[in-house]
């Protein structure tokens, strides 16, 4: 069986979720730390159905196979989040 990739958060990523209610930011906390650390690489896709509240909202993230990490680097609204710059 497959283990869980390790997930690191930058300081700006951290940043980010703290500007976000609380409710939404609790849930992609979770989101990454319990279904996308799974596998990255298959399920970081869109979501759907009742997880909608991710479609406000996107997580930048950069994948290190070799140490099997992902490394969040920004979390924010879908239509402000690549303005911010990495």
């Amino acid at each position: 069986m497959k283990s869980d990739w390790k997930v690191i958060w930058d300081k700006k990523a951290v940043e980010d979720l703290l500007k976000i209610n609380k409710e939404d930011a609790e849930l992609i906390l979770n989101k990454v730390e319990n279904y996308l650390s799974k596998d990255p690489i298959s399920l970081g896709k869109p979501l759907k159905g009742r997880l909608r509240i991710f479609y406000k909202y996107r997580v930048i993230y950069s994948v290190e196979r070799k140490e099997v990490t992902i490394i969040v680097i920004r979390v924010g609204k879908r239509d402000k989040v690549y303005e911010k710059g990495l």
